[in-house]
């Protein structure tokens, strides 16, 4: 920005002044008030070009970038979250919400890559263990206003064990909160593993308790660090002994009944419908009818003997 200030010279020009050393002093201190003047209105101009900052370090990425794919046919991803740290990353995943209930059905995700960051800024992302007083502080602020219940049944999915709660709001919808922790079960010599910590809050006016758990089940974390260190799904199982063995025959799903394999790894359970349900008992013989007497038939009269035809001999009998 340019500018000019006007400042009276100090310096004694060649015309006499009739004012003298007093006139020269009166003159000086004009013009500094002048320069204070006016170097504030300066600095105010260029003060509002200052760049736009928001508040809160969160923004908006495409919902190709979740760390997290509900299963297909599952809810929608709506919008997507996210917040980077030194170490790790979280997102909030919106998903899709067919429910009377107040709130919004969401994956929490968070991935860290190194627990061992020290900061003593708010730029370091750490994972509370999970404590019952934890999770019911999040479910009150996730699900304001449902009772849920924690399940006492253990479940897990291709990640490992994780917990659940169930309600029902007012307005009759179905409610779900799900939590999960995946760390190494093994602890880590020279680098740590990482860590993912994921939640569900997920209800529905329509769908069941069944159906709700079945997002949790079947979900994916879709995203990874690249360093060699981080692992927080630990070793891979090991190869079922059978497998590739000999005389051990393999049947795909409802095949050779007795017999059929969940995928050749296991001999398939039936379903619980199936192992609850009694054996029907044999029908019991049903009691043949007794045959009801009928009423004698009325006897036939005797037949008059035959009278020999007249006008003709009488044979006698043979001898």
């Amino acid at each position: 920005m340019l500018f000019h200030i006007g400042i009276t010279s100090t310096v004694p020009d060649a015309r006499p002044r009739r004012d003298g050393p007093r006139g020269s002093a009166r003159r000086v201190v004009g013009a500094f008030k002048a320069l204070s003047i006016a170097i504030p209105a300066v600095l105010a101009g260029c003060s509002t070009q200052s760049e736009l900052r928001f508040a809160t370090p969160m923004t908006e990425v495409p919902a190709s970038k979740a760390l997290i794919l509900p299963p297909p046919g599952g809810p929608a991803v709506v919008a997507v979250l996210q917040r980077t740290y030194r170490n790790g990353v979280s997102q909030e995943i919106a998903l899709s919400t067919a429910s009377a209930a107040v709130g919004q059905n969401a994956f929490y995700v968070s991935l860290v890559n190194d627990l061992e960051v020290p900061s003593e800024n708010d730029d370091v992302l750490k994972i509370r263990p999970i404590s019952p007083d934890r999770i019911q502080s999040e479910m009150d602020e996730r699900v304001p206003g449902v009772d849920m219940r924690t399940s006492l049944f253990y479940v897990q999915n291709k990640y490992g064990p994780f917990g659940f709660a169930t309600g029902r709001s007012a307005a009759g919808d179905v409610c779900l909160y799900a939590w999960q922790r995946i760390e190494p079960n093994k602890p880590a010599i020279l680098t740590p593993g990482g860590i993912v910590s994921v939640r569900l809050r997920l209800c529905d006016a329509d769908a069941t308790e069944e159906q709700l758990l079945r997002t949790m089940y079947a979900f994916t974390i879709s995203a990874y660090y690249s360093s060699v260190g981080w692992n927080p799904y630990g070793e891979p199982p090991p190869v079922p002994p059978h497998l590739g063995g000999l005389d051990a025959p393999l049947f795909p799903i409802g095949m050779a009944a007795g017999a059929a394999t969940d995928f050749g790894l296991g001999t398939r359970s039936p379903p619980p419908a199936e192992r609850m349900a009694p054996a029907p008992r044999p029908a019991a013989p049903r009691p043949r009818a007794r045959p009801v007497p009928s009423a004698p038939l009325p006897s036939a009269p005797p037949a008059e003997p035959r009278r020999p035809l007249e006008g003709y001999p009488v044979v006698p009998p043979p001898p």
